[in-house]
């Protein structure tokens, strides 16, 4: 005979394949007989932790000190009955599924192979996968993963022992998926690394490196690439393209692009744009405090020159203007932000625009301020020009050229970095031809490397 206890969504409890109905207080006790299988289990933690308030037969008349004895004898009821529809042909005592653990502190337990409990198997396939060679590990994930079939204990959801057991089970499911993720990676399978991603994201939908890290394996899925890597020619000196979130490179330092007046109030989005990364800058790494940021930018650029306008002629924003190129330089926890002014403010001081003259200028004065603090460190940017300060001339294959340009030139004369990371975002990355961006790159670095 077959018994099967399933506790994966809806609990089921299966005899030779045909499920065994059971009241939910029977159930609730085999339940959690199951979560310590094999184990003992003792007459009063059943009492105390499964029996709740009003289960079981009225008091009528029972004195309060007999609550306890009561309560017991509907645990000797409940097992009495888990025992007819476990083990039917040895009733009672005689049951050897449903044991009786005699002694000063007696309890039952259930004698069940670990893998006709769902959860028990589950949890047993992923201690085995820990230490396992990766192929063998990719295996008991991917067994132990098949068994989940929704969050697990929902019947008994309201007790606390199940609340405990619920949330370590749905934590491991997480973690199995990622480290499964991890390993499909490892191994160059594509799609089932695209399934994977693609269920994780459902339940964490602002997990924004898990949203970038499904982008690059679509990307590598339609195009064979994802991140672009280049050597520049100069000893430990990298150029690479990724897709992702510009302020999840915590290794980096990064550059912010700026108007002339370096604008930082979002209020509105009438001069700041929450989405732009001006505006991102502001609620991700000051908490919204743009006047905070506005006074780390004013000593960065106390000496910088600059033009004061009045507020006659400019309605809106700040009226001090610094020239293009002008570079703001902030400490930020262990690495640096540079700040640099690329686009112009028009005269009422709502739009920044920028031209390819601007930005090659701001990017030779980003270059300097690079060398002198960045420490050789990877530095990661944005797309500069592609964003609310478009750059018509130029689409963003264009723009990348043209920085990656501006970067050989400065980087011919002694390294700048170990890394230039160019930063484009999933949404965006979905419109670009990554080919072409590779041939554009590729051509670049072939015509810096003929310059004399």
């Amino acid at each position: 005979m077959a018994v099967r206890l399933t506790l994966m969504d809806r609990a089921v409890l299966e005899r030779d394949g045909v499920a065994v109905r059971l009241e939910p207080r029977f159930m609730a006790v085999l339940i959690r007989l199951a979560l310590d299988l094999g184990g003992n289990v003792r007459v009063d933690d059943l009492s105390r932790e499964v029996l709740l308030p009003g289960d079981g037969p009225p008091v009528n008349g029972f004195a309060a000190k007999d609550e306890a004895r009561r309560r017991r004898t509907h645990v000797y009821k409940c097992v009495s009955a888990l025992r007819t529809a476990l083990d039917p042909d040895r009733p009672g005592e005689a049951s050897v599924l449903l044991l009786t653990d005699p002694g000063k502190n007696p309890g039952y337990r259930l004698e069940l192979p670990a893998d006709s409990v769902d959860l028990i198997e589950f949890e047993r396939l992923l201690a085995d996968s820990r230490g396992a060679p990766p192929v063998r590990e990719v295996s008991l994930l991917r067994r132990a993963l098949e068994l989940w079939r929704g969050r697990p204990l929902v019947d008994v959801e309201h007790h606390e022992w199940a609340r405990r057991r619920i949330q370590r089970a749905t934590a491991a499911h997480d973690e199995a998926r990622r480290r499964l993720l991890d390993l499909y990676e490892t191994f160059g399978r594509t799609d089932p690394a695209i399934e994977t991603a693609t269920a994780l994201l459902a339940d964490h939908p602002h997990d924004t490196a898990l949203r970038d890290r499904l982008a690059r394996l679509s990307l590598r899925r339609t195009t064979g690439v994802a991140d672009l890597q280049y050597r520049t020619g100069s000893p430990e000196s990298l150029i690479s393209v990724r897709i992702g979130d510009l302020f999840d490179q915590h290794d980096a330092h990064l550059v912010i692009g700026f108007s002339d007046t370096f604008e930082t109030n979002t209020a509105d989005d009438r001069l700041v744009s929450r989405a732009s990364v001006q505006g991102q800058l502001v609620h991700r790494l000051y908490d919204g405090d743009h006047q905070l940021l506005d006074r780390e930018l004013r000593r960065a650029r106390r000496d910088a020159p600059r033009k004061v306008e009045a507020r006659e002629t400019k309605r809106y924003g700040k009226l001090t203007r610094h020239p293009v190129g002008t570079v703001a330089v902030l400490q930020q926890g262990g690495r640096r932000l540079f700040a640099l002014a690329y686009s112009q403010v028009d005269e009422r001081g709502l739009f920044a625009q920028s031209s390819v003259p601007l930005l090659e200028t701001a990017l030779d004065q980003l270059w300097h301020h690079v060398r002198t603090h960045a420490q050789h460190r990877p530095v990661a940017m944005a797309v500069l020009g592609s964003g609310l300060a478009r750059i018509n001339d130029l689409d963003r294959v264009g723009l990348v050229r043209l920085t990656v340009r501006s970067f050989l030139g400065h980087n011919a004369h002694g390294r700048l970095t170990d890394e230039l990371r160019i930063m484009i975002l999933p949404k965006d990355a979905a419109a670009l031809d990554m080919n072409r961006l590779d041939e554009a790159v590729q051509k670049t670095l072939s015509a810096q490397a003929l310059s004399p």
